[in-house]
């Protein structure tokens, strides 16, 4: 069964904000950001291929959460959403 026109139009913008919430984060954040949540790696493993520590992926990973989340809730209070 397909979902109602009017859930698959607010899903496609959401997709779109999320994408250019993502280009707006430094590209170190949004390739560990990445790699964690869409490929499903380890810290170590995304430590391995950036060449950084596992330390710095944690950092790196944390701030694009908060980046993201700064993004999505000040772009709602823009347009007189709620947080």
């Amino acid at each position: 069964e397909e979902p109602p026109v009017d859930r698959t139009i607010i899903a496609r913008e959401e997709l779109r904000r999320l994408q250019i919430a993502l280009d707006r984060i430094p590209p170190a954040y949004r390739d560990a950001l990445l790699m964690k949540k869409v490929e499903g790696l380890s810290r170590r493993e995304i430590a391995a291929r950036l060449g950084i520590s596992e330390q710095a992926v944690k950092y790196h990973i944390a701030n694009a959460m908060y980046a993201l989340a700064d993004f999505v809730y000040d772009d709602r209070a823009d347009l007189g959403g709620s947080p």
